[in-house]
């Protein structure tokens, strides 16, 4: 097997140091990436990230032409070290024209516009009126018009040292790389070769794909729409991306000043880019399918920041490929009351019907104090509204207020009117740690005497995986997820369960503007075989609780 190959990228710098029994250092450097600079353009990365991880091979295929000898293969999985190849063994003679061969096919909507493979190739001969030939081709398999790089004896010879292909702009179609037997017709590749008449190995490819994909938008809704809107708002709508690479942002905006920008779903990490290609400017992807084609959205919005009266709410999506749509351009009016109107007066008070709210049992559940995660922060209240008399109250207006966990000012997040018989059910967004109250009618929620109360404290959401991307190597990565720009200046320290409890393992570890994290190390011999429990947490601080990760399990191999 050939040695590992160091990737001519740019990467991000991975410290590793070695395990030993209950000691490990390691801190890694996340990225921060934008959108791509060139709309319509993404790069698919496949064997090895720009940090030298591992990436999958998806698009990659194996096909054989002929007989070629038993002992050829074409291996289409690979790994840093491991690369993809093709090999025509010289186990027995080959007829020109036999080969084994990989082949590169694009995800549907996107075209092969370019990129790059770093390869190691070689090929024996001459024999007569034959010769083992290592070829790239694009965007058929075909000979000689399909050639982009070949090499053979005699003809630009394999030297068996690495190098780089590039691909040849917007050449659409497929990529092939193949091992053969090159010469004239009838004849065939024989003698001692040493292993093989030729050999091509892939140690990485960064494929340019072009995509001219529309982003969508779709099915808005949402308070921040009411006619007249006040507190916390919110929006929601299904983003699309039909036949692209995916909603990769989401932007939303008041008058200009951005209220939201972020990835709605990060596809269990694969909408998180690896790199951008400094030639491109594209994002570049390990997957085939980065991101969801369609996904709902669900913005939270702080009205209180812009001044009552019109405003215009517009929304961008962009995808994967850069590709990006004005998907709404709408006027909205705020009318947030002012702090007089937010203070009952014994008037008020007079004129105001006493409720009463028979809740429902998930919701009495609620009613008190809850600690959740971010990811799992959003709540949902239900109930019925009655009179003192335990009569149903239809048509009645039932809303949600939150204020911040030191006990700023109330602001209605959402709201909904009662049913028929009474019946009334209101879901909160995900938010950070606050104070909730549910009132009817005219009440405000500093004194609502019949109103449901729920302090909720927000943890971020950590989450752990651990890969063994080669022999006695351990691979970490995670990501910490919560609505502050702090974030990006947070870390997590990478945990082991010992029968003291969990120890810290080397330092902490920085969050990258994304919440992503790394940690990389090498094990100590003495481990080998030996089963470790691990987990991510994050200190509390005055923008969160502490936090942990589920823990996982691994034995080191």
């Amino acid at each position: 097997m050939p040695t590992t190959t160091t990737r001519t990228v740019t990467t991000r710098i991975a410290l590793s140091a070695r395990l030993a029994v209950a000691v490990i250092v390691a801190s890694f450097a996340a990225l921060a990436l934008a959108p791509s600079a060139f709309a319509g353009q993404w790069i698919q990365v496949s064997c090895v990230n720009p940090d030298n991880s591992a990436a999958p091979s998806q698009g990659w295929s194996g096909f054989a032409t002929m007989s070629p000898p038993t002992l050829s293969d074409a291996v289409t999985t690979c790994a840093p070290g491991a690369p993809l190849f093709a090999l025509l063994s010289d186990s027995g003679p080959a007829a020109v024209g036999s080969s084994e061969n990989l082949q590169y096919t694009p995800p549907s909507g996107s075209t092969l516009a370019g990129g790059s493979l770093v390869m190691r190739r070689s090929a024996a001969g001459p024999y007569t009126n034959a010769s083992g030939i290592a070829v790239v081709y694009a965007p058929a398999f075909s000979y000689p018009a399909g050639v982009i790089s070949q090499c053979a004896a005699g003809l630009n010879p394999c030297t068996g040292g690495t190098s780089t292909v590039i691909i040849p702009a917007n050449v659409g179609g497929d990529l092939y790389v193949s091992a053969a037997c090159g010469g004239n017709n009838g004849f065939v590749c024989n003698g001692s070769a040493g292993g093989s008449y030729a050999s091509a190995y892939v140690y990485s490819a960064d494929l340019l794909l072009s995509n001219s994909s529309q982003p969508t938008g779709s099915g808005f809704d949402g308070t921040v729409l009411d006619p007249a809107i006040a507190g916390q708002g919110s929006l929601t709508f299904t983003a699309s991306d039909p036949g692209g690479p995916g909603v990769y942002r989401v932007q939303v905006s008041i008058d200009g000043t951005k209220v939201y920008d972020a990835t709605p779903n990060t596809n269990g990490g694969t909408c998180a880019p690896v790199g951008t290609d400094a030639g491109s400017g594209a994002l570049m992807f390990d997957s085939q399918q980065p991101c969801r084609q369609s996904e709902s959205v669900v913005v939270p919005i702080d009205t209180t920041k812009f001044p009552n009266g019109h405003h215009e709410l517009s929304v961008v999506v962009i995808d994967a490929a850069g590709n990006l749509a004005t998907v709404t351009d709408q006027q909205i009016s705020i009318a947030n009351p002012t702090s007089a109107a937010l203070t009952p007066t014994t008037a008020l008070s007079a004129l105001t019907p006493t409720y009463a709210f028979a809740l429902d049992r998930s919701t009495r559940a609620l009613n008190g104090a809850v600690s959740r995660q971010y990811s799992d922060s959003a709540l949902r209240f239900s109930g019925t509204l009655e009179t003192q008399n335990g009569v149903a109250v239809p048509g009645v207006e039932v809303s949600v207020w939150s204020a911040p966990a030191n006990g700023s000012t109330f602001t209605r997040i959402t709201k909904t009117t009662t049913a028929r018989d009474g019946s009334w059910a209101l879901r909160v967004p995900k938010g950070l740690s606050r104070m909730l109250r549910v009132v009817a009618g005219n009440n405000q929620p500093t004194v609502a005497p019949s109103a449901v109360s729920v302090t909720e404290t927000v943890t971020p959401s950590l989450s752990l995986r651990v890969r063994h991307p080669a022999s006695a190597k351990l691979d970490f990565t995670g990501r910490m997820t919560y609505p502050s720009a702090d974030v990006a200046l947070a870390s997590v320290q990478i945990e082991v369960w010992s029968t003291s409890g969990w120890q810290k393992v080397g330092g902490p570890v920085p969050v990258g503007a994304h919440g992503k994290f790394r940690f990389v190390y090498d094990v100590s011999p003495v481990l080998m075989g030996h089963h470790f429990r691990f987990r991510a947490s994050t200190p509390a601080t005055s923008q969160w609780p502490a936090a942990a990760s589920a823990a996982i399990a691994t034995t080191v191999r």
